[in-house]
């Protein structure tokens, strides 16, 4: 006769492929948010001479934009909406030459809506980054010599390279929390004290929330 098996024949669950899932969480986010922060600078005027370039940041100051949105677009879970998507089109000083931006819903308040002129004197900042298909299509039909359209600058940038680092951070604190509880308490085991619970409970809402953002961001890069 073999010894009884108290757990009634149930196997506790390896830490090691949560431990591996956190760490590369950490390090996707952590990496992404920082690269995003290290970008080559272009100058407005160069992106909107030749274009713009991949891996380059641009600024500068643009003498016209749209005053509304030329393109929206909303992304979706099932019926639930998560981001929504505004691009507007920047021109050169002869409005002979123009590039597509990705910005917040009130950009265009920066923009005159009966010559277009730069009424806020407003400097523009951002990555560039591939245009996905449906925009490019969306442009295809603006009577401009030059709308570069293949990349665009995404004003948005600084604050995804944020999200991103607040999802590798997190995932940071949950491995050192998750690898703490298993030192003190053991496999499968709950934390004992009340800071372990409330640490417990205040790192799932974390979960939760960081889940949304990587939503988010694979959306945006789909």
């Amino acid at each position: 006769m073999g010894f009884t098996n108290l757990s009634g024949g149930r196997k506790q669950p390896s830490p090691v492929v949560a431990i591996i899932f956190l760490a590369l969480l950490a390090a996707l986010g952590l990496f992404m948010g920082i690269s995003g922060f290290f970008k080559a600078e272009m100058s407005l005027g160069d992106a909107l001479a030749t274009g713009p370039k991949s891996g380059k940041c641009v600024s500068g100051v643009p003498a016209y934009g749209a005053a509304h949105p030329n393109f929206e677009y909303s992304h979706k879970l099932s019926f639930i909406p998560l981001i929504n998507e505004y691009y507007y089109l920047v021109m050169s000083e002869d409005m002979q030459s123009g590039v597509l931006v990705r910005a917040d819903k009130d950009f265009g308040k920066n923009f005159s809506s009966e010559d277009y002129s730069n009424i806020t004197g407003i400097r523009i900042k951002g990555n560039v980054k591939s245009t996905s298909k449906k925009v490019r299509e969306t442009f295809t039909g603006i009577d401009y010599r030059a709308v570069h359209s293949s990349y665009y600058i995404d004003l948005l940038s600084t604050k995804m390279s944020i999200y991103w680092l607040i999802i590798g951070i997190y995932n940071v604190i949950a491995l050192v929390c998750v690898i703490i509880n298993l030192i003190k308490n053991g496999v499968g085991a709950s934390p004992a004290t009340v800071a372990g619970k409330i640490t417990a409970g205040v790192l799932m809402l974390g979960a939760f929330y960081c889940t949304y953002l990587l939503v988010v961001m694979i959306v945006q890069i789909a």
